[in-house]
Protein backbone atom coordinates (compact mmCIF):
# COMPACT_ATOMS: atom_id res chain seq x y z
CA UNK A 1 0.00 0.00 0.00
CA UNK A 2 2.82 2.68 0.71
CA UNK A 3 4.45 1.52 -2.76
CA UNK A 4 1.17 2.08 -3.98
CA UNK A 5 0.68 5.67 -2.78
CA UNK A 6 4.02 6.69 -3.16
CA UNK A 7 3.73 6.42 -6.85
CA UNK A 8 0.44 7.99 -6.72
CA UNK A 9 2.07 10.75 -5.20
CA UNK A 10 4.86 11.06 -7.41
CA UNK A 11 2.18 11.01 -10.55
CA UNK A 12 -0.05 13.67 -8.72
CA UNK A 13 3.13 15.89 -8.45
CA UNK A 14 3.82 15.47 -11.98
CA UNK A 15 0.25 16.37 -13.58
CA UNK A 16 0.58 19.47 -11.61
CA UNK A 17 3.78 21.21 -12.57
CA UNK A 18 3.95 18.98 -16.29
CA UNK A 19 0.89 19.41 -17.31
CA UNK A 20 0.95 22.83 -15.79
CA UNK A 21 3.37 24.00 -17.09
CA UNK A 22 2.04 27.57 -18.27
CA UNK A 23 2.54 28.85 -21.53
CA UNK A 24 5.39 26.90 -22.18
CA UNK A 25 3.27 23.76 -23.08
CA UNK A 26 5.41 21.08 -25.06
CA UNK A 27 4.36 20.67 -29.17
CA UNK A 28 3.96 16.79 -28.08
CA UNK A 29 1.12 17.61 -25.74
CA UNK A 30 -0.97 20.28 -28.23
CA UNK A 31 -3.81 18.13 -28.02
CA UNK A 32 -3.92 18.11 -23.73
CA UNK A 33 -7.64 19.80 -22.62
CA UNK A 34 -6.64 23.36 -21.87
CA UNK A 35 -7.92 23.06 -18.37
CA UNK A 36 -6.96 20.42 -15.58
CA UNK A 37 -8.80 17.06 -15.01
CA UNK A 38 -8.16 13.79 -14.54
CA UNK A 39 -5.11 11.22 -15.57
CA UNK A 40 -5.45 7.17 -15.60
CA UNK A 41 -1.95 6.54 -14.80
CA UNK A 42 -0.35 3.03 -15.78
CA UNK A 43 2.92 1.67 -15.27
CA UNK A 44 3.72 -1.41 -17.30
CA UNK A 45 7.19 -1.65 -15.74
CA UNK A 46 6.13 -1.31 -12.47
CA UNK A 47 6.84 -3.73 -10.23
CA UNK A 48 3.86 -7.34 -10.34
CA UNK A 49 3.30 -7.09 -6.78
CA UNK A 50 2.78 -3.13 -6.64
CA UNK A 51 0.96 -3.09 -9.61
CA UNK A 52 -1.16 -5.93 -8.18
CA UNK A 53 -2.01 -3.62 -4.75
CA UNK A 54 -3.65 -1.18 -6.69
CA UNK A 55 -5.10 -3.07 -9.80
CA UNK A 56 -2.79 -2.36 -12.34
CA UNK A 57 -3.91 1.34 -12.61
CA UNK A 58 -4.80 4.50 -11.02
CA UNK A 59 -6.40 8.03 -11.56
CA UNK A 60 -4.74 10.96 -10.40
CA UNK A 61 -7.18 14.27 -10.30
CA UNK A 62 -5.08 17.43 -11.37
CA UNK A 63 -7.17 20.09 -10.67
CA UNK A 64 -7.03 18.42 -6.60
CA UNK A 65 -3.80 18.51 -6.88
CA UNK A 66 -3.52 21.69 -8.11
CA UNK A 67 -5.61 22.68 -5.34
CA UNK A 68 -3.27 21.09 -2.26
CA UNK A 69 -0.53 22.54 -3.86
CA UNK A 70 -1.46 26.21 -3.62
CA UNK A 71 -3.00 25.86 -0.17
CA UNK A 72 0.05 24.03 0.72
CA UNK A 73 1.97 26.81 -0.45
CA UNK A 74 -0.44 29.64 1.33
CA UNK A 75 0.40 27.74 4.54
CA UNK A 76 4.02 27.98 4.10
CA UNK A 77 4.79 30.81 1.76
CA UNK A 78 8.43 30.46 2.14
CA UNK A 79 8.43 27.12 0.78
CA UNK A 80 9.87 27.65 -2.93
CA UNK A 81 8.08 26.27 -5.95
CA UNK A 82 9.26 24.00 -8.36
CA UNK A 83 10.69 24.94 -11.45
CA UNK A 84 10.23 23.56 -14.92
CA UNK A 85 12.79 23.96 -18.05
CA UNK A 86 11.57 22.74 -21.46
CA UNK A 87 15.25 21.50 -22.46
CA UNK A 88 13.84 19.97 -25.87
CA UNK A 89 10.49 20.69 -27.70
CA UNK A 90 9.49 18.63 -30.49
CA UNK A 91 6.01 17.40 -32.16
CA UNK A 92 7.31 14.09 -31.04
CA UNK A 93 8.84 14.36 -27.66
CA UNK A 94 9.89 16.66 -25.22
CA UNK A 95 12.52 16.57 -22.30
CA UNK A 96 11.31 18.66 -19.33
CA UNK A 97 13.56 19.27 -16.04
CA UNK A 98 11.62 19.96 -12.70
CA UNK A 99 13.90 21.18 -10.22
CA UNK A 100 12.36 21.33 -6.25
CA UNK A 101 14.06 21.84 -2.96
CA UNK A 102 14.18 18.63 -2.08
CA UNK A 103 14.24 16.87 -5.64
CA UNK A 104 15.45 16.88 -9.51
CA UNK A 105 14.04 15.18 -12.09
CA UNK A 106 14.63 14.79 -15.82
CA UNK A 107 11.15 13.99 -17.79
CA UNK A 108 10.70 12.81 -21.49
CA UNK A 109 7.03 12.47 -22.85
CA UNK A 110 6.01 10.66 -26.21
CA UNK A 111 2.56 11.09 -27.55
CA UNK A 112 1.15 7.30 -28.10
CA UNK A 113 -2.34 8.15 -28.76
CA UNK A 114 -4.96 11.41 -28.62
CA UNK A 115 -4.66 12.87 -25.56
CA UNK A 116 -1.99 9.71 -24.44
CA UNK A 117 1.17 10.20 -23.59
CA UNK A 118 4.36 7.83 -22.30
CA UNK A 119 6.29 9.91 -19.79
CA UNK A 120 9.79 8.43 -18.35
CA UNK A 121 11.01 9.75 -14.99
CA UNK A 122 14.55 9.88 -13.79
CA UNK A 123 16.04 10.85 -10.57
CA UNK A 124 19.02 13.34 -11.39
CA UNK A 125 20.03 12.95 -7.54
CA UNK A 126 20.46 8.91 -8.48
CA UNK A 127 21.03 8.39 -12.44
CA UNK A 128 21.86 5.28 -12.20
CA UNK A 129 18.53 4.68 -10.91
CA UNK A 130 16.31 2.93 -13.01
CA UNK A 131 13.81 5.59 -14.63
CA UNK A 132 10.20 5.04 -13.80
CA UNK A 133 7.78 4.65 -16.74
CA UNK A 134 4.34 5.38 -17.04
CA UNK A 135 0.86 5.56 -19.24
CA UNK A 136 -1.11 8.73 -19.11
CA UNK A 137 -4.27 9.47 -20.45
CA UNK A 138 -7.38 12.14 -20.00
CA UNK A 139 -10.36 10.65 -18.92
CA UNK A 140 -12.05 14.04 -18.16
CA UNK A 141 -12.92 16.57 -15.73
CA UNK A 142 -12.72 15.98 -11.73
CA UNK A 143 -12.85 18.68 -9.17
CA UNK A 144 -10.70 20.00 -6.50
CA UNK A 145 -13.08 18.27 -4.12
CA UNK A 146 -11.84 15.07 -5.32
CA UNK A 147 -9.67 12.86 -4.19
CA UNK A 148 -6.04 13.46 -5.06
CA UNK A 149 -5.59 9.73 -6.24
CA UNK A 150 -8.33 7.41 -6.54
CA UNK A 151 -7.90 3.39 -7.72
CA UNK A 152 -10.45 0.68 -8.65
CA UNK A 153 -12.72 -0.30 -5.02
CA UNK A 154 -12.12 -3.71 -5.69
CA UNK A 155 -8.06 -3.64 -6.10
CA UNK A 156 -6.64 -5.04 -3.29
CA UNK A 157 -5.25 -1.98 -2.06
CA UNK A 158 -8.77 -0.72 -1.15
CA UNK A 159 -9.64 -4.27 0.34
CA UNK A 160 -6.82 -4.11 2.18
CA UNK A 161 -8.12 -0.32 3.99
CA UNK A 162 -11.36 -1.10 4.35
CA UNK A 163 -10.22 -4.14 6.98
CA UNK A 164 -8.93 -0.87 8.27
CA UNK A 165 -12.66 0.55 9.04
CA UNK A 166 -13.17 -1.89 12.15
CA UNK A 167 -10.15 -0.49 13.96
CA UNK A 168 -11.03 3.33 12.63
CA UNK A 169 -14.89 2.89 14.51
CA UNK A 170 -13.60 1.57 18.06
CA UNK A 171 -11.20 4.65 17.49
CA UNK A 172 -14.67 6.86 17.51
CA UNK A 173 -15.96 5.28 20.36
CA UNK A 174 -12.81 6.05 22.49
CA UNK A 175 -13.08 9.19 21.66
CA UNK A 176 -15.92 9.75 23.92
CA UNK A 177 -13.04 9.38 26.63
CA UNK A 178 -11.11 11.74 25.48
CA UNK A 179 -12.57 14.73 27.48
CA UNK A 180 -11.28 17.87 25.77
CA UNK A 181 -10.00 16.53 22.93
CA UNK A 182 -12.98 14.51 22.18
CA UNK A 183 -13.74 17.15 18.69
CA UNK A 184 -9.98 16.91 17.68
CA UNK A 185 -10.06 12.66 17.81
CA UNK A 186 -13.96 13.01 16.11
CA UNK A 187 -11.90 14.73 13.35
CA UNK A 188 -9.49 12.86 13.02
CA UNK A 189 -11.46 9.52 13.00
CA UNK A 190 -13.06 11.08 10.39
CA UNK A 191 -10.96 12.58 7.72
CA UNK A 192 -9.20 8.31 7.87
CA UNK A 193 -12.87 7.39 6.93
CA UNK A 194 -13.47 9.94 4.10
CA UNK A 195 -9.98 9.36 2.86
CA UNK A 196 -10.62 5.74 2.23
CA UNK A 197 -14.28 6.79 0.96
CA UNK A 198 -12.11 8.66 -1.59
CA UNK A 199 -9.89 6.81 -2.73
CA UNK A 200 -12.20 3.40 -3.24
CA UNK A 201 -15.29 4.87 -3.22
CA UNK A 202 -18.18 4.02 -0.64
Amino acid sequence: MNAALTIGILAASFCTNAFAAGPQVPKVMSDAPPTAGAWRMEMPGMDKAAAARIGGSMTVCQTAAEAMVRDDRKQDKSKPACNMKLTEDTATKAVMEMRCPDQASRMTITRVAPRSYEMEMQNLAKPSDAPMRMKMTYTGPCSKSDSVISMDKDSPACKQMRTQLPQIEKARASCAKAGANRASCEQMVAQQRAQIASMCGP
